[in-house]
Parts: C-alpha cells; sequence; structure tokens
C-alpha cells in the first residue's frame, strides 16, 4: 500500500523550478495579491539562490517598481528582495561577486531604472526611502561611476537625493549622508550640483543636531566627509562655500571645541577618540582651500583671516590637554594660512597665544595637570619654544609642525626674513634671550642634550637653512656673526667655520647622524652660489681634511653623512677661486688624492638612491617614535631635498671640471668669480685694443679733414640747389596760375551749356502741358455730348417704359376674366408661348450686342480721357442697368401681347363677341411694338 502511495506522490519540485514558477507567475499575474504573493515567494529564495532569482526575476521585480509604486507594502517587498540579491548568503552556493556587478549593469544601463528608484524618494514611506537608499548604495558600490552619470542625468535626481538630508529619521537621514559621500569624491558637475542645492547649510545643520564636533559621532565625521568631498579640488564650491557665508560657521564649531576643552569640565575621556577625529576633518577641509599655487588661496586665505579662524586655529595648537596629532594638524594649518601671503604674514607676528604655567605638585584632573595661570605670549615666541625646547620623541611631530609655521612666516617674505635672522643675531651676541635661539642651539655643545634630543640642532639647522636659501642678503648678513674678541687677543671665529668645527665635532664623536646631517644640510645652502663664504669655510683648512675624512667613511650608519659631506665638498670646489684661502687646484688635487674620482661620483650616487632621499615625496613628513623607543627616521627637509635634486647633475660633473675655469656667480647685482688665466688673456687681448684704438684715432684725423672738406663742397652744392630750387618754384606758380584761369573759363563755359539745356527742357515741358490741357477741353466737350445723347436716349426709354406700364395695367383689369377662363387652354399652348420666349431671348441677345458695342466705344472714350473716368463709368453703370430694365419689360410685353391676341382669337373661335376697341388698340401696339423692335435694331 505504500508503495501504491509512493508511485502516485507527486514528484519533488527543485528550487530553481519553483523559482521559475514565481517568476512566470509574478510576469503574468493582473491583481497586486497575485503578484505580491510572487514576490514574497522570490524574497524567501534570494538569500540563498541569488543567481537563479537574479536571472528570472530582476526585469519583473523592477518593473514592478512602475506598476505597483502606489502600494507601499509591495514596494517594501520589491526592494527587501533586491537588496538580498546583492547581499546574498555568505554560504550560499551561488553567491559570487559577479552576481552584484551584474545587478548593478541591469540598473545603470537604463535611464528608466534609476530614475524609479529615485522616485521612491518622493514618498513619505519610510522603508520605501531607507531600501531605495540602500539600493542606490549597492549599485553606487559596484558601478560608482554609471551611477553617478545616471543620477545626475535622473530628472530632479540630486535634488531629490539631497532633500533627503532634511528627513526627520535619522536612518534614513544617515544612509542618504553615507550614499552622498560615496557618490561625490570625484565627479566634479555632481560635486557642483550637490552643493547648490543647499548641500552646505544642510551638513551644517546636522553637525549642530548632532551634537558639534566634541560630541559628535559618526554621522559628524560623515559630514565633514561630505564636505571634503565637495570641496576638494573644486574652486567653483569654494567660492560659494566662501560666499555663503559657512566659514564662519566653520570658525564657530572650532571655538565651540575648544571652550568645551578648556571649561574646568573637559571632555569625557570616553568622547575624545572621536572628537579628535572630528577637530582632524575640521582642519583638513580648511587645508583644501589652502592649496600651493591655487589661484583661490590668497582669497581663501583673507577670509579666513577675517573670520578669526586663524586665531581659533591656534587655540587648538597651544591647548596642551588636545593631542600632539591634533595640534601638528593645527600648526600645519596655520601655516597654510598665512604661506607667501605678505599681509597676513605682518599681521601673524603680532598675535599671542596662551601658555599655561603649571605647578609641579598640582592635582590631575581628567588626566591632566590643572594650570596654576594663564600667560600670553608672542606666537613666535611661542612657535620656536616648542620648536626649540627638548621635548619627547614623540612629540617631534608637533615640533616640526612649529617649524612649519615659523618657516610659512617668514617665507616669500624678505623684510620678515631679515627681521627674524637679525633678531636671532642680536641674541646670540648679546646672550640676553629669554626663548630658545637658533644660533645658540647650532653653535653650543651639550653632549647631554644631543644624546636625548638630536632634533632640537636639526630644527635649528632646518630655520636657518630656510633663512638663508637663495637670499643673498641674509648671507651677507650672517657672514658677519663671529665670535672672539681680537682686541682681547681671542682669535676670532666665523659663524661658518663655527658650524663646521661643531660638524666635525659631531662626525668625530659618531653622534647621531640626523645632527651631522642637519649641518651638512645647513653648510650646503648656505654655501651653494656664495664664493665668499666657500673663502670664509677654506679660511679653516681643517675642514677640508674633516669633510673628506667623513666622505671616506664606509659604516652603514654614516652612509647619509659620507654622502652629504662629498656633496658639500663638490659646492666647495664648484665655487672656489684661484684666490681662495686653499686655491682651487689645490683642493682639485685634495679630492682626487685623497678621495678619489670613482669614490667621489659612487657616494653622490649612493645618496641619490639612499630611501630617505630618493622616496622622499612618498613618506611621511614625519613619523612618531617605533615601538622599540627609537628615535623617528626623519633626517631632510622638503627644500632641501628638491635643491639637492636640482643640482645634483651639477655637483656631479665638478669634479671633472678644470681647476683653470672658475664658475662666474651674480649675487646681489655684483658678478663673483671668473677664471684668472682668461683674465690674463683679457689684458693681453686689452692692450691690442688699445694700440689698435691709437691707430684708429690717427686715421680718424685724417679722414675728419676730409670730412670738412666735404662739408665745404657739401654746402656751395646746397647753396646752388637753393637757387635753382627757387627757380623752379617761380615756374610752379606762373604753371599753377594760368591753372587756375582756365579752369575758371572751363567753369563759366560749363555753366552757360548747362542753362541752355535747362531752358530747353522748360520749354518742352511748357509744350507738353498745352497739348495735354488741350487734349483734356477736347475729351470733355466729347465726354460732354456722348452724356447728353445717353441722357435723351435714357430719358425717351423711361417714357416708353412708363406706356407700355399703363397698357400692361389695363391689359390686366381687361382681360384678368378671359385668362382665368382659358388657363386650360394657356397650359396646352404652353410650349408656343415657349417658343416666342426664345425668339424674344434671341433679339434681347442682339441688343445686348449692340449696348456691348456701345460700351466699347465708351470704353476707348475713357482710355483718351483719364480724367473723365470716373464719371463715365458712373453713368455707364446707370445706362446699363435702365437697358436692363427695359429688355425685361418689353419681353414680359411681348410674352403678354401675344397671349392676349391667342386668347381673342380663341374667343373668336368660340363665338365670343371681341370689341374692336381691343383690335384697334391691338394694332396700335402692335405698331408701337414694330417702333420699338425697329428703335433697337
Amino acid at each position: 500500500m505504500l508503495r501504491i502511495l509512493e508511485s502516485q506522490a507527486p514528484t519533488k519540485q527543485t528550487a530553481t523550478d519553483t523559482i521559475n514558477t514565481l517568476s512566470g507567475r509574478l510576469q503574468s499575474a493582473t491583481l497586486l495579491e497575485d503578484r505580491r504573493a510572487a514576490i514574497l515567494g522570490l524574497r524567501s529564495f534570494a538569500k540563498q539562490y541569488p543567481a537563479s532569482v537574479a536571472s528570472g526575476a530582476l526585469r519583473p521585480l523592477i518593473s514592478s517598481l512602475t506598476k505597483d509604486g502606489d502600494d507601499a507594502d509591495t514596494i517594501k517587498v520589491i526592494l527587501e528582495t533586491l537588496l538580498m540579491l546583492f547581499n546574498p548568503d555568505d554560504n550560499s552556493p551561488e553567491a559570487s561577486e559577479e552576481i552584484g556587478l551584474w545587478l548593478a549593469d541591469e540598473f545603470t544601463q537604463r535611464q528608466d531604472n534609476i530614475t524609479v528608484v529615485l522616485d521612491l524618494l518622493e514618498t513619505r514611506d519610510f522603508y520605501s526611502r531607507l531600501y531605495a537608499l540602500q539600493l542606490i548604495s549597492y549599485i553606487s558600490s559596484s558601478r560608482p561611476e554609471r551611477t553617478q552619470e545616471c543620477i545626475f542625468s535622473a530628472p530632479l535626481g540630486v535634488s531629490r537625493l539631497v532633500a533627503t538630508l532634511d528627513d526627520s529619521r535619522e536612518a534614513v537621514r544617515n544612509e542618504t549622508l553615507v550614499l552622498l559621500v560615496s557618490l561625490t569624491p570625484s565627479s566634479t558637475e555632481l560635486q557642483k550640483v550637490v552643493a547648490f542645492e543647499n548641500a552646505f547649510d544642510r551638513v551644517f545643520h546636522l553637525i549642530e543636531i548632532e551634537g558639534s564636533l566634541t560630541h559628535g559621532g559618526s554621522v559628524v565625521q560623515d559630514c565633514l566627509s561630505l564636505l571634503a568631498n565637495l570641496l576638494s579640488l573644486n574652486i567653483s564650491n569654494q567660492s560659494f562655500f566662501r560666499e555663503s557665508g559657512c566659514i564662519a560657521k566653520l570658525a564657530r564649531l572650532l571655538a565651540d571645541a575648544s571652550n568645551e576643552e578648556e571649561s574646568e569640565e573637559g571632555v569625557a575621556e570616553w568622547t575624545r577618540t572621536q572628537r579628535d577625529m572630528n577637530l582632524w576633518g575640521t582642519l583638513s577641509i580648511l587645508q583644501l582651500f589652502l592649496v600651493r599655487g591655487s589661484v583661490g588661496t590668497p582669497v581663501s586665505q583673507s577670509a579666513f583671516w577675517n573670520s578669526g579662524l586663524v586665531q581659533q586655529v591656534l587655540r587648538l595648537a597651544f591647548n596642551q590637554r588636545l593631542g600632539s596629532n591634533i595640534r601638528s594638524k593645527a600648526l600645519n594649518t596655520c601655516a597654510d594660512l598665512i604661506r607667501e601671503n605678505h599681509p597676513l604674514q605682518e599681521q601673524f607676528g603680532d598675535l599671542t597665544v596662551a601658555k599655561n604655567i603649571e605647578k609641579k605638585d598640582s592635582n590631575l584632573t581628567n588626566g591632566h595637570a590643572k594650570p596654576d595661570g594663564v600667560q600670553r605670549i608672542n606666537v613666535i615666541e611661542g612657535l620656536l619654544g616648542v620648536s626649540l625646547e627638548s621635548a619627547p620623541s614623540n612629540q617631534l611631530d608637533f615640533r616640526l609642525a612649529a617649524c612649519e609655521c615659523v618657516k610659512a612666516f617668514f617665507t616669500g617674505h624678505s623684510g620678515i626674513r631679515s627681521h627674524v635672522l637679525r633678531r636671532a643675531i642680536d641674541g646670540f651676541q648679546n646672550g640676553s634671550d629669554t626663548i630658545p635661539n637658533i644660533l645658540l642651539v647650532l653653535l653650543e655643545q651639550d653632549d647631554d642634550k644631543t644624546s636625548t634630543n638630536p632634533y632640537q640642532r636639526w630644527i635649528a639647522a632646518v630655520l636657518l637653512f630656510h633663512l638663508l636659501y637663495e637670499n643673498p642678503e641674509a648671507k651677507a648678513m650672517a657672514l658677519g656673526i663671529t665670535e672672539g674678541d681680537s682686541e682681547n687677543g681671542e682669535e676670532v671665529v666665523t659663524c661658518i667655520q663655527l658650524l663646521a668645527s661643531t660638524l666635525m665635532t659631531a662626525v668625530q664623536r659618531n653622534e647621531d647622524s640626523r645632527i651631522s646631517t642637519a649641518y651638512l644640510m645647513l653648510l650646503s645652502g648656505w654655501l651653494f652660489e656664495d664664493p665668499d663664504a666657500v673663502n670664509d669655510l677654506l679660511g679653516e683648512a681643517s675642514s677640508v681634511q674633516g669633510l673628506i675624512n667623513a666622505a671616506r667613511s664606509n659604516l652603514m650608519a654614516t652612509s647619509l653623512t659620507s654622502g652629504l659631506s662629498v656633496f658639500l665638498l663638490g659646492i666647495i670646489y664648484e665655487f672656489s677661486s684661484k684666490d681662495s684661502p686653499v686655491p682651487r687646484k689645490t683642493l682639485h688635487n685634495l679630492l682626487i688624492d685623497r678621495l678619489g674620482r670613482e669614490q667621489y661620483l659612487d657616494k653622490l650616487k649612493k645618496l641619490r638612491r639612499e630611501p630617505a632621499v630618493r622616496d622622499f615625496e612618498v613618506l611621511s613628513p614625519a613619523s612618531q617614535a617605533d615601538t622599540d623607543g627609537s628615535l623617528p627616521e626623519v633626517y631632510f627637509d622638503g627644500t632641501f631635498i628638491e635643491f639637492f635634486k636640482d643640482n645634483f647633475s651639477r655637483i656631479l660633473r665638478a669634479i671633472d671640471r678644470d681647476p683653470g675655469i672658475e664658475i662666474s656667480v651674480i649675487a646681489n647685482g655684483v658678478e663673483k668669480g671668473v677664471s684668472r688665466d682668461l683674465v690674463d688673456t683679457l689684458k693681453a687681448e686689452v692692450e691690442d685694443k688699445s694700440k689698435s684704438l691709437r691707430e684708429l684715432e690717427s686715421e680718424m684725423l685724417q679722414v675728419r679733414g676730409k670730412l670738412e672738406q666735404e662739408e665745404l663742397d657739401h654746402r656751395k652744392t646746397r647753396e646752388s640747389s637753393t637757387v635753382e630750387l627757387g627757380r623752379i618754384k617761380h615756374i610752379n606758380e606762373n604753371l599753377q596760375r594760368n591753372h587756375e584761369e582756365e579752369l575758371q573759363k572751363l567753369e563759366d563755359r560749363s555753366n552757360s551749356v548747362r542753362n541752355d539745356m535747362l531752358r530747353q527742357h522748360q520749354e518742352q515741358l511748357q509744350s507738353i502741358d498745352r497739348e495735354l490741357r488741350q487734349f483734356k477741353a477736347e475729351s470733355e466737350r466729347k465726354a460732354s455730348k456722348t452724356r447728353e445723347r445717353n441722357e435723351a436716349e435714357i430719358a425717351d426709354l423711361k417714357n416708353s417704359n412708363a406706356s407700355l406700364t399703363s397698357q400692361l395695367e389695363k391689359a390686366n383689369k381687361d382681360h384678368l376674366l378671359d385668362l382665368q377662363t382659358a388657363y386650360e387652354e394657356y397650359a396646352a399652348r404652353e410650349s408656343t408661348l415657349s417658343a416666342r420666349t426664345t425668339r424674344a431671348e434671341e433679339s434681347s441677345e442682339e441688343v445686348k450686342e449692340t449696348l456691348q458695342t456701345m460700351q466699347k466705344r465708351v470704353a476707348d472714350l475713357e482710355s483718351a480721357l483719364e480724367n473723365s473716368k470716373s464719371a463715365l463709368d458712373d453713368k455707364e453703370t446707370a445706362r446699363k442697368d435702365a437697358q436692363a430694365e427695359l429688355d425685361d419689360l418689353l419681353i414680359v410685353f411681348g410674352d403678354l401681347e401675344i397671349k392676349r391676341s391667342q386668347d381673342k382669337k380663341r374667343l373668336r373661335e368660340l363665338g365670343e363677341p371681341v370689341s374692336e376697341g381691343d383690335d384697334s388698340g391691338q394694332e396700335v401696339e402692335g405698331d408701337e411694338d414694330a417702333d420699338e423692335d425697329e428703335d433697337v435694331d
């Protein structure tokens, strides 16, 4: 029995068959409930069988979005199914990344598919909006460029998308924010459209309601990311951002963050991480406006300064409660705010910042020492203190940022550079500075500080390098720095010699390579294209020997030092001269004998291949200390790397240059450095030229005598030419006078001929006028005669018409009874009457032909008489009307007369008496009719 039941059981249906069945039902169903049931069935398979569902039901599902758009429940199920297809189960046998790409292609290859999804944003239904945004996010993640194009091309696509930021439901609003962040990083046009949909104000509103920078979470971070996308390398959006007052909102955000951090309660520890991320993002947004070389950078700098942003950034930078990464970012931003803007650089030096004064035994509050007081100091003093004072290695980022800010203060402003250098020189010579002095840090030797704080000298060397780099005035000023009093018998040592001595000491003691690297960078930038500085260094011959020894070192730890030593030696040789303390030829021999050409070239090439040099642009400008407590791997300054790479080939070839040829350098408008052999050659040439000049002078005297004689001859020739010119001028005046008389005669003759022709023309016109008047009078006379004749004819016709009318009335009265009696016979003889009527019509045609002939004659007269045409037309029209009426009456009267005679004849045949008056009347009428016919003829 069980076997029978099993054999009769239906075949098991597979998932693929079920999906195909549901897909077919979705396509063919006409009722909403049936389609919804099919979609629910497909949704149950979407996670496990995404490929099968997508291949069979994707297009029906998309079409259902349009067909069932008014039903929120159905739309929800459709969107859920589509989202499951984009995010299938990890354990699904059909799960693959290619499914997402295929689904995204299906949506983006047709604009209508994206448009219908965007249309769902118009509804207020929560799930429709949320799922539509999530679906667009999945599509964008697979095909970002196509999705951006479709949204941009859709009617009000961007507007509807941005408008959902105003949704009061956080899930929808946050999903929109994430979607906009993913859509706007690369498309400039899309960035502009989003920005002009009031996105900036909406984003700042979201930041405010989410708790601003201090208390805001990931939503605020997404808002800042969206602002960064809209402003990055987009000059139009940056200009709109400035003009719409958003800079003041940024300043207020930073001010609020600083106020909360500086309050007594401070900020909770658990919010600091997110707060720091928000501050970092805000400062990064400011830096987007401050790209070096950009056209809009000066405008943005001025706008930021006027809004007080510089002060707010400095508050963050000097707030000791904040982390070093945020303070470093703030100082780097501050540097970008003033760099190469002369008015702002000058005003920046007048700002003050707060410096906290703490007691050593102060209690801790929220992990920070409670300050005992706040002191206001000049911002440059504060930055120099941060840069040059001792600090842990994990504070290097902050110190380098302070150094960058100081460099931005004087970069591109020669006046500020000279002022800063002069202030450092005065402090070094007086020894009364309360703040760290660049020169004191570089020239003093403190073993304890050097071992724990190599970056103090490194930063000082970088600052001095930037003060002197490509600045001949500053180099000349620095050459005057000396130590020692010659009057007291002390040896006077220059600044360059002190720096070289300190460098040699650091190399001999095998101190940290960062120190020797710093001094070598400084000396290389100072001595380049400055022969006076080169001679100053060569004044201490041991310096060259020490550099050669450092260059010959093969230790791995000193590879940078040896390479830079060779680079410095190349600069010294390149700009040395025959009169240098160590002559150029001697220096060349030292390099060849002690170092060797191959070693020279090899050291420089190895330095060029060093990762710290080769990969400097791709490495972080500063990195935190390693986990084992070692110092950060920071050796070079960016400007020095550019300087080194630009001049590498020149210094590489310097050793092959002949010592007898010196390099000519122009500094402060003065040329320095020439070849002495060339000078001797030039002196000999000058003597030869002088001898030749004297010979030329004697020849010139002879030529001058000849010239005077030629001038005398020329004077005589000129006088004779003047006489001849006067004669010619007289002849010309006579000819001109005769010419004017001839012209006057010709003009008089022309006037007389013209007057004669005018007179003849007027006489002809008068004769034509007389003829026209005569023709007009004759035409009027003829027209008058014709008019009189026509009027007479019309009068006769009227009389005839009146008599005929009276006779017709009389006949009608007399024969009314006869007509009634003869009615039946009249019908029988109707054909006869019709024949007579035809004959009468023929007579009428003849009359009409006669009238046409007359009309032709009148037309001929009218063509001759133009002025009387209108009057004759009126008369002719009246005559035609009268003639037509007469013709009609004649025809009617003839018919009646014929009928009357026939009636009388019938009456006679019937034996009825007929009066003779009637016959006589008939005869009379017949005679009159004949007369009328004759008249007509």
